[in-house]
């Protein structure tokens, strides 16, 4: 496991980004380091509302603080069917569940064709461009993310998972039941999904109706 050395590196980019007024959809320190934006963010696109250890090292500027930020790491989808049968049976069933397959057989002309609206040079398959594959699987060379360690963990994350959205798991997962909530971002934001649906590639997206219907039904509450 490594040393808490890297969490004020994290921190303090993430709070500089924020007072700048620039996110970077996938953070290349949060890669380096294997941590999740939520390590100071309670959001997992960043942002300005921070969590407790984030908060602290924001206002205090010292490592120590920045220690105390919990880190989160992605478990796969099929860890929350066990309480959010619904939810998941709904994900299944959508687009978002077939993101890596379909991308893995996408036609070769589509596939140029997406390329060149991104202004990217394809030298390798889509499924094994680093381009592509983010915005089709789950927390990309993230700490339990994309690209897992065996065949079972990386099905799990081969897709755009619940984590996609709420973040990394492992801590909700494994909390007490009354303290799950603090562990995982309910209420998605537009600067969420605009990470992938950006206006380049999916122009129709349109983040009030996608709230209407949703991926999945919510629960009251």
């Amino acid at each position: 496991m490594r040393g808490n050395s890297w969490f004020p590196r994290i921190c303090a980019s993430l709070i500089w980004l924020v007072m700048a007024g620039t996110l970077w959809a996938f953070p290349e320190i949060a890669r380096e380091t294997e941590t999740a934006c939520v390590a100071c963010h309670t959001n997992p696109a960043g942002g300005a509302e921070l969590t407790e250890g984030g908060t602290k090292y924001k206002a205090e500027k010292k490592a120590a603080a920045a220690a105390e930020a919990k880190q989160a790491e992605y478990v796969g989808s099929a860890k929350c069917k066990l309480c959010h049968i619904a939810e998941h049976k709904a994900w299944s069933e959508s687009a978002h569940a077939k993101a890596f397959t379909n991308l893995e057989s996408a036609d070769a002309k589509a596939v140029a064709a997406v390329a060149e609206k991104m202004k990217v040079e394809l030298k390798v398959a889509a499924a094994e461009s680093a381009d592509c594959v983010m915005c089709h699987v789950t927390g990309y060379e993230l700490a339990g993310g994309y690209p897992a360690t065996d065949s079972v963990k990386m099905a799990a994350v081969a897709a755009v998972g619940c984590e996609s959205c709420h973040g990394p798991g492992s801590l909700h997962v494994t909390a007490p039941k009354a303290e799950k909530k603090n562990f995982t971002y309910k209420n998605v934001s537009a600067k969420m999904c605009t990470q992938c649906h950006t206006a380049t590639m999916t122009p129709e997206f349109k983040y009030d109706e996608m709230v209407k219907t949703g991926v999945h039904p919510k629960k009251a509450g």
